[in-house]
């Protein structure tokens, strides 16, 4: 990776936020026609009462990183649903160390536009891209087999982008929302 631009080759994300993940997820099934959202609720990345500084090893598994610091408590909810090749994902911040989304929010829209979702091969050497370019991950981390990053550009661009390095479970599972998105077309 030679630019920022790098992390954007390989686009598969429109990301929303919301303060109702159910009239969210409604409005893009009757109103914008898409399948039936998979939803999943109080997702968690939070490690609890212990947490760490993010310049020490960060824990195994699924985690988060806010700020540089390790996310006691992380909890959003989730509706995913593709159109097409392009995933839509809703975000209900609902605890914890989540302003990244809440700071985002209208209460006016059904859902308002957060950030665009990127796929890399390589996260460690997206994260030495973002290094070098004087920037770091506003929010970072590991859900399952995903590897991500929000990289805030809402000075310049107005939205985040994510970066995401995803394991053969993870591109299974989009690979899912795909074929059911493309079978009632």
């Amino acid at each position: 990776m030679k630019s920022l631009s790098d992390l954007m080759r390989h686009f598969m994300q429109l990301g929303y936020v919301t303060d109702d993940i159910d009239a969210a997820a409604s409005y893009l099934e009757s109103r914008l026609g898409t399948v039936q959202c998979v939803r999943h609720y109080r997702s968690s990345l939070g490690v609890g009462p212990a947490t760490q500084a993010a310049d020490t090893a960060a824990p195994e598994g699924s985690h988060v990183i806010v700020d540089g610091a390790v996310a006691a408590e992380w909890v959003i909810d989730v509706a995913l649903v593709n159109a097409g090749a392009t995933n839509i994902e809703i975000i209900r911040p609902v605890s914890g160390s989540i302003d990244l989304y809440r700071s985002r929010l209208r209460s006016d829209a059904p859902a308002t536009f957060h950030h665009a979702g990127f796929r890399v091969d390589d996260f460690d050497e997206a994260t030495a891209m973002v290094a070098r370019s004087g920037r770091r991950w506003a929010q970072y981390g590991v859900s399952g087999g995903i590897r991500f990053g929000y990289l805030d550009l809402t000075a310049e661009l107005g939205h985040y982008i994510e970066v995401m390095e995803l394991d053969d479970t993870s591109v299974n599972m989009f690979t899912k929302l795909e074929a059911a998105s493309n079978s009632v077309h």
